[in-house]
């Protein structure tokens, strides 16, 4: 795992640890509710430039700090439903790349209009439940673990961007977000191979936060 400082609330700093090849967090007891609006993006950029792994073994998870096999835990944040993987001694959680996103309220199910616009500029997408192609001219959910199309909120988006730059003053435009979100970060993927919504959406974010 990569270290990553990072600020925190009310003020100071804290370590969470970034697992390239799981694409996966670690977060030690707490660590995850009190990023600040700066961290939370650093995060969606180490995200955004880990590469996905050719192929990822599956195996038990263990708590690096006791080695304690961790404990799979289902959440709920407002409406939002989520999974990660915790120490039972308390010493922190694995939390996939996905599962982050959900838990911050940066992903949303695409709605019937959202589905049919994407489907215009796109043949088929990647599921973020668990990575099957999804071909939309015949499904609107992954066949395979029915999970629903997901893409970034660009609401939800750019209000944390907002937040960041507040002392800039800076403008966001959540027109050109939305578009970005919804199938302009995914143009010119017309020859079959499935879309990644989730990469398509960090890029789009990416271009449009300020850079201090």
């Amino acid at each position: 795992m990569r270290p990553l400082a990072l600020e925190q609330l009310p003020h100071g700093e804290l370590v969470v640890d970034l697992c390239a090849r799981c694409r996966a967090l670690w977060f030690d007891a707490f660590e995850s509710v009190r990023l600040t609006a700066g961290a939370t993006l650093a995060l969606f950029e180490a995200v955004r430039a880990a590469e996905a792994p050719a192929h990822v073994e599956q195996r038990a998870l263990a708590c690096p700090r006791c080695r304690t096999g961790l404990v799979e835990t289902r959440d709920l944040r407002h409406t939002t439903r989520f999974v990660y993987w915790r120490c039972p001694r308390g010493h922190g959680r694995f939390t996939p790349f996905v599962q982050f996103l959900r838990e911050k309220d940066f992903l949303r199910p695409l709605g019937p209009r959202e589905v049919e616009r994407l489907r215009l500029q796109v043949r088929s997408v990647r599921c973020t439940g668990c990575g099957a192609p999804v071909d939309l001219s015949r499904d609107a959910r992954c066949r395979y673990c029915a999970a629903p199309i997901e893409a970034f909120d660009a609401d939800a988006a750019a209000a944390t961007v907002r937040e960041l730059a507040s002392s800039a003053r800076a403008a966001i435009d959540v027109d050109r977000l939305a578009d970005a979100l919804l199938g302009g970060g995914a143009r010119g993927s017309r020859d079959g191979t499935p879309v990644d919504l989730i990469r398509a959406g960090l890029d789009a974010l990416a271009s449009l936060w300020p850079r201090h």
